[in-house]
């Protein structure tokens, strides 16, 4: 394998724990919704019907995944006039943004303090009621989201449909506050006759034709440590080790978002899982038994992939033709 090396002694702007959510466009935001939740077991946590959005999770964080309609060409606002969402974004299915949560507030400020130091270029800060948002493009143009929660009882503020949410954050209004407002230990809530029963989102990969400026974005402002890199494929991951990863970027002709990746409890539960699919007549597009992993794919109604997956405790290992990690290829 080739060992991780570093391309910058630059402290990076950011230090996230985890992905806290990836947010998808999709063209059709009510079968979106069922496909989410009645099928992969998503419980609705509240909307945004003005915006045309669903957030939907397992209660580690108010969303494990979101989903806004395609804006058609017609631009959205939050709330004090905010443009949240131009209409010339969010034209066609696809990733809309990933979303890396941070420790507390006095870190994202630190944060975006150093983006602006350093130059770099920060599309809007913003205060989602429940949390604090700086978000910013990649080389490729995927947005990210870094943020802090700033209500650790987030249930207390949302659930079912809500007015617009999103404001502007100045982020030397106040003090940051320093402690975790996240909760470090949540009830576990899925749709409970759904078929597939996951834990949480843990990881995403993009695909590009710029490999080199991904990797960097994402260490040097996205703070994600190499784990793992050849000619073909980064793995990164952020501050939480309980991950092997929390991002895989696989180089590609063109950039793409590829898929998330949700966690199920165990390999029994994955198999009562394409059970329960099989009885639905729900067909995963791929499946994969490897070593070190179990998992099968669905598609969404917008052709968008999912990855539903556990991890096993076998070596993993490369593929003789390419040098490239079996587990990048799914």
């Amino acid at each position: 394998m080739t060992q991780a090396t570093s391309h910058s002694t630059q402290t990076a702007c950011f230090e996230p724990r985890r992905l806290g959510h990836v947010n998808l466009w999709v063209d059709e935001l009510q079968r979106g919704e069922n496909f989410y939740s009645q099928v992969c077991g998503l419980k609705v946590e509240f909307t945004e019907p003005d915006l045309v959005a669903t957030f939907l999770g397992t209660g580690h964080t108010p969303h494990d995944l979101g989903m806004m309609e395609t804006t058609k060409g017609v631009n959205r606002y939050g709330r004090d006039g905010l443009l949240q969402l131009p209409g010339t974004i969010g034209l066609k299915p696809g990733l809309n943004h990933l979303a890396w949560e941070l420790e507390n507030e006095a870190e994202l400020v630190a944060g975006w303090k150093r983006a602006k130091e350093q130059g770099r270029d920060i599309d809007m800060t913003v205060d989602h009621q429940v949390a604090h948002s700086v978000y910013m493009f990649d080389p490729d143009g995927n947005y990210n989201e870094f943020y802090c929660d700033t209500i650790k009882d987030w249930r207390s503020v949302l659930g079912g449909p809500m007015e617009l949410l999103t404001s502007r954050w100045n982020p030397e209004g106040q003090e940051p506050f320093t402690e975790g407002r996240y909760d470090s230990d949540p009830i576990l809530e899925t749709v409970a006759d759904a078929p597939v029963q996951p834990r949480r989102v843990t990881h995403a990969v993009l695909r590009t034709a710029q490999l080199d400026a991904m990797r960097c974005f994402y260490t040097d402002v996205g703070g994600l440590e190499v784990v793992y890199e050849n000619e073909h494929v980064v793995y990164l991951r952020a501050g939480l080790a309980n991950y092997d990863y929390s991002l895989i970027l696989v180089r590609d002709a063109e950039a793409s978002f590829s898929h998330g990746s949700f966690e199920l409890a165990s390999v029994q539960d994955l198999e009562q899982t394409l059970e329960r699919l099989k009885a639905r007549n729900i067909t995963p597009v791929h499946d994969v038994n490897l070593p070190w992993k179990r998992a099968f794919f669905l598609r969404d109604p917008d052709g968008l992939l999912s990855e539903w997956y556990v991890t096993l405790a076998g070596d993993r290992v490369l593929d003789s033709n390419h040098s490239l990690p079996l587990w990048a290829q799914v």
